[in-house]
């Protein structure tokens, strides 16, 4: 089908010509760490996809395109982000298995748990309230400060909303782990996968990855780092997440 795009849009053909996805020119724009993320979560055939804070569709739509068919859901609090992600949502056929809800995930609570899901994932603003340079856009201060949603509100809604032994895949500032696994420790999910990333190998980790069971027991792995940059250009383990198999 032929793509609209608006003048105060773009659109990004990826994944060997697979994946499309519109973004305002101004505003939120997802970054490298949705692929991450994406490229992080398990999913079984049957399970039944949440993604809180959904932005313009990245994550859902992502593993659409790699083949999954399962029923995915994407809570965006952002009017402009949610028209988007509709967008994307119809520019890649994926209308038969990805809804997306333009709400607060904290008002949606009671309506959601009534089917509670598998899976949770969430790539949430995760900078401080007070803290940091200010973007000047709305959308983009919504989508980095933690003014509508923070870690405790976050990991509630996530336990909230998974069925018992369900699982939350998340990625968040490495200097905030601790906090991260003793919020979801206090909402009876428990760490069961850790993965840290650093920009390069001689460097810090700035980012980690982590797989929440709801109800689990005590005992977690933790992976390889993971490394997105190599010889001036992305490490292979992250140009195969751009790289979609026929």
């Amino acid at each position: 089908m032929r793509e609209t795009v608006g003048k105060d849009e773009t659109l990004d053909i990826l994944c060997n010509e697979k994946l499309k996805i519109i973004q305002k020119k101004n505003g939120y724009r997802f970054s490298i760490d949705a692929f991450l993320l994406a490229a992080f979560v398990t999913l079984k055939k049957h399970e039944r996809l949440l993604d809180i804070g959904s932005g313009c569709g990245i994550i859902p739509i992502y593993i659409a395109k790699k083949g999954f068919i399962n029923d995915m859901t994407g809570v965006e609090l952002q009017k402009d982000l949610f028209e988007t992600a509709q967008k994307n949502r119809t520019i890649n056929g994926c209308e038969s298995h990805v809804r997306f809800i333009n709400a607060d995930i904290r008002s949606l609570t009671k309506d959601l748990k009534r089917t509670p899901f598998h899976v949770a994932v969430s790539n949430p603003p995760y900078t401080k309230m007070f803290s940091g340079r200010t973007p000047p856009q709305r959308s983009r201060y919504l989508a980095r400060y933690e003014e509508a949603l923070d870690l405790n509100s976050l990991t509630s809604a996530a336990s909230s909303l998974l069925m018992k032994k369900g699982r939350f895949f998340v990625i968040y500032p490495a200097r905030r782990a601790g906090e991260l696994i003793c919020e979801a420790q206090a909402q009876n999910l428990a760490l069961k996968r850790l993965r840290f990333v650093h920009p390069r190998k001689d460097e810090k980790a700035n980012l980690v990855l982590a797989e929440f069971l709801k109800g689990g027991g005590i005992g977690a792995t933790v992976e390889k780092p993971l490394y997105v940059y190599e010889a001036g250009t992305n490490s292979e383990e992250v140009r195969s997440y751009y790289s979609f198999k026929d």
